[in-house]
């Protein structure tokens, strides 16, 4: 905690209290300074690694504690330091403490790992898209966004959004997030769904809006897209 502090800076815990909408306390330090300090501590001794993850993030952590517990774990993972269950149960045990989504956010996308194990990762994340907490549904929609819209997957997991209950609003924008990107790689199976359409409107509209803020979606595509809203 005392590394912490010493990275703080009062401007930016104003400026990121502002767009995290967290329930933490903040500290005010930057995304690249809990990545650096994540990475020494995975590279620790296998005994101060583990007294760390072991810890946990406490009974009232800081908003920076969990952001950089997460970014440990993945660094760590990424380092193959502990098995891949270890990995698994140890996420499982962080994601209760997920209340922002640049918790879910940040945290997922640093697990280079789970690309070399999409079969295992599905498997365990696939009970989280029925969980009722909105950001532990957040982080099933994240996880197939960030590492299941290659070829081989992008049906399933379109399917899988489908199926995702909304109404959240944290789950709904990564629902939207999450398609505005599928328009961008597989536009051809991604259409159908605004087409038809399937999504509630907040959703269907939102994931329009950001795949026309899209600088990779040609201006004749953002057109069309535009009739597809939901009015």
């Amino acid at each position: 905690m005392t590394h912490l502090r010493g990275l703080a800076d009062e401007g930016y815990r104003e400026f990121n209290g502002r767009i995290a909408a967290t329930g933490y306390e903040m500290l005010g330090v930057r995304i690249p300074e809990l990545r650096k300090y994540a990475k020494q501590l995975a590279a620790g001794t296998d005994d101060a690694l583990v007294q760390y993850l072991d810890g946990g993030v406490g009974d009232k952590p800081f908003f920076e504690e969990v952001m950089l517990y997460g970014l440990v774990l993945a660094a760590a993972a990424n380092r193959r330091r502990m098995p891949l269950e270890e990995v698994f149960c140890r996420f499982e045990a962080l994601v209760p403490h997920f209340d922002s989504w640049a918790h879910v956010d940040v945290i997922v996308s640093d697990f280079k790992i789970f690309a070399k194990h999409r079969d295992e990762v599905f498997r365990r994340f696939l009970p989280l898209k029925a969980h009722s907490g909105e950001f532990a549904k957040r982080t099933f929609v994240i996880v197939l966004m960030d590492f299941f819209m290659n070829e081989e997957h992008i049906e399933r997991t379109l399917k899988e959004f489908t199926e995702v209950e909304q109404g959240q609003y944290y789950v709904d924008m990564a629902i939207a997030w999450a398609l505005s990107v599928a328009l961008v790689k597989h536009p051809e199976l991604t259409l159908p769904l605004l087409q038809r359409p399937v999504f509630s409107r907040f959703v269907h509209n939102k994931a329009i809006q950001k795949a026309r803020e899209s600088y990779r979606i040609a201006p004749e595509q953002k057109e069309y897209l535009n009739t597809l809203k939901i009015k």
